[in-house]
């Protein structure tokens, strides 16, 4: 067997799935259920990638059935993407009966594969041979083009969780850093880029630009062992993959029932903020909701409430704020000897990327910009 570029990489990536895959199927940090998913999802992985392989050396004409069942792993992709993300987010998610519908279209994808192989007289070779050659029929092409809309599917899906995820973050904690939702937004974006290059990988063939299909394919591996190596081991390796509050209370519709009456509303607004300009709980770097609301004697949900209605701002935006507002003091001080890293951990941040953003979203200047500007005036 010749190996080229794309086969010795494709041999590296295929070790590396199946290594991972088998490191999360077996790994006992972090919730179980969400290491079966992404453990699973990349064995299917590393599956349809020893499939490209020998399609590129004709290995599969040994073992036809292979070939087969793999494009059934097609309809596998985007339920487990979509589960698993809702498993990082929801702390009380498990693998519930309504769970497997999801999976109903790859059930009924391989069972009639299994059909078609063992009927008998079905002609395997000429279905392998149109396969390799790119050269299927309509129905073939109609199920493919269905399986990656499909996949699509469950990728928007799974984005509009983290993008929810994201938005209910600000209104429980004043700093995200230490949630770090960074890297699972990392994998979503890694796994819609290798469905795209799927996409070319099964379009390509059929048009004028077959010619590039290798170039497309070494796009794809490259892409694959930069994913692997990048962001997979960190993740596996954390204790915890995400921490928060639950998926399942984003659904439900805000402040549904409240019964905060709006002079109860003014009087804990102005009790808020006294504890936040005169007390400074906001230097806490850890500060959540659910410190401030037992700080107030108060319900979470009639904080936010209060927060979102009266200040129109997220908890996040809303402490934030007041980390700005004591920052920019500090740095207009031509006495104060603080360095701007000084700064930021004594007004409440814990990471400088992320007062350096907020800070120039505030006032359009960076730190270092700020504390000029302010020393020439």
């Amino acid at each position: 067997m010749d190996l080229n570029l794309n086969a010795i990489l494709l041999l590296l990536v295929a070790f590396q799935l199946f290594f991972i895959a088998i490191f999360s199927l077996t790994n006992k940090k972090g919730k179980r259920t969400s290491n079966l998913l992404l453990g699973t999802f990349f064995l299917i992985l590393a599956i349809n990638a020893t499939d490209i392989l020998l399609q590129i050396h004709n290995v599969w004409s040994f073992f036809p059935l292979f070939l087969l069942l793999d494009d059934s792993f097609l309809l596998l992709f985007g339920p487990l993407i979509y589960l698993y993300t809702l498993s990082c987010v929801d702390q009380n998610f498990t693998l519930a009966k309504k769970k497997w519908v999801h999976f109903i279209p790859f059930a009924i994808c391989l069972l009639g594969l299994l059909i078609f192989y063992f009927l008998e007289g079905a002609p395997i070779e000429y279905a392998l041979e149109t396969i390799s050659k790119a050269n299927l029929p309509k129905g073939a092409i109609l199920f493919v083009i269905m399986a990656y809309l499909h996949g699509g599917i469950y990728l928007w899906l799974s984005k509009r969780v983290l993008t929810l995820y994201d938005k209910a973050m600000k209104d429980y904690h004043s700093n995200l850093a230490r949630i770090n939702l960074d890297w699972l937004h990392f994998m979503i974006n890694s796994f819609i880029g290798l469905w795209l290059l799927g996409v070319l990988l099964t379009v390509v063939p059929y048009t004028s630009y077959r010619p590039y299909v290798n170039s497309i394919l070494f796009g794809f591996i490259v892409f694959l062992f930069y994913f692997i190596n990048r962001a997979i081991f960190k993740a596996l390796k954390s204790s915890e993959l995400l921490s928060g509050n639950p998926f399942s209370t984003l659904s439900k519709k805000k402040y549904s029932g409240s019964t905060l009456s709006a002079n109860k509303q003014n009087a804990f607004k102005e009790a808020l903020v006294f504890q936040m300009e005169i007390k400074k709980c906001y230097l806490n770097p850890d500060l959540t909701l659910n410190d401030l609301a037992k700080i107030l004697d108060l319900p979470p949900k009639e904080l936010s409430q209060i927060i979102n209605q009266s200040f129109k701002k997220h908890f996040f935006d809303f402490v934030n704020s007041y980390r700005i507002d004591e920052a920019k003091k500090l740095l207009m001080d031509t006495k104060n000897t603080m360095t701007i890293q000084e700064v930021m951990y004594s007004v409440g941040f814990s990471s400088k990327s992320s007062f350096n953003t907020i800070f120039k979203k505030k006032t359009n200047q960076t730190p270092s910009q700020f504390r000029l500007s302010s020393a020439v005036q």
